[in-house]
């Protein structure tokens, strides 16, 4: 399949952008938001249930929608744009290298010269990177990737990172231990000696 123009690429997916940001917005806080997330023991069960969250706020906000939809082409599941261009959401790490096992359907979607769909509709990814802590999404790609190498980027978020959204866990409430009113009664031993001291030399 050939390489596809990252200027046709960007015209395409120019009327969506903002469609998507809120998509990844809200798959994000129905994850800090879970049950599951304080929980979490290993970090494929955060990918994947952001990533059934992804698929799920797609199909509602692009339900209806011209020129997009939500499509299954065995055996990925991604968005249809214009008929021409797939895209798969996925976790990304910090080369924009989406992070997949390496079976031989996900080494075939990145690899261009292999025609999958036989349609000759072309194949990019969105992916998003999260910050260094893990809490929160710092950049949302659209890219287009041949094996190991990114072709092409566009940087969906522009000047609205998602930085500006931060979506903390829900944390069970800590037990009150009365340790701070103790410590504004209860007077160090040194201190009362010296208040005393200045009672008996006059002191107001």
């Amino acid at each position: 399949m050939p390489i596809l123009d990252q200027t046709a690429a960007d015209r395409a997916i120019e009327p969506f952008k903002q469609d998507f940001i809120h998509i990844f917005q809200t798959a994000w806080k129905d994850w800090r938001e879970s049950a599951i997330a304080p929980q979490m023991q290993d970090k494929r069960v955060r990918a994947n249930n952001v990533w059934n969250q992804l698929l799920s706020h797609a199909k509602r906000r692009f339900d209806g929608m011209e020129g997009i939809r939500v499509e299954t082409k065995k055996p990925w599941t991604g968005v249809l744009i214009d008929g021409s261009i797939f895209v798969r959401m996925k976790l990304a790490n910090q080369k924009l290298l989406s992070r997949n096992y390496p079976t031989k359907s996900a080494l075939a979607f990145v690899d261009q010269n292999q025609e999958l769909f036989g349609e000759g509709i072309s194949r990019a990814e969105l992916v998003y990177l999260l910050d260094e802590s893990e809490t929160e999404i710092e950049r949302i790609v659209l890219l287009q990737r041949h094996k190991n190498s990114v072709v092409w980027m566009i940087d969906i978020l522009g000047e609205a990172p998602m930085s500006q959204n931060v979506f903390p866990f829900a944390e069970p409430p800590m037990p009150h231990t009365g340790g701070d009113i103790a410590k504004r009664i209860i007077k160090p031993k040194h201190k009362i000696e010296d208040e005393k001291h200045e009672v008996s030399n006059g002191a107001q």
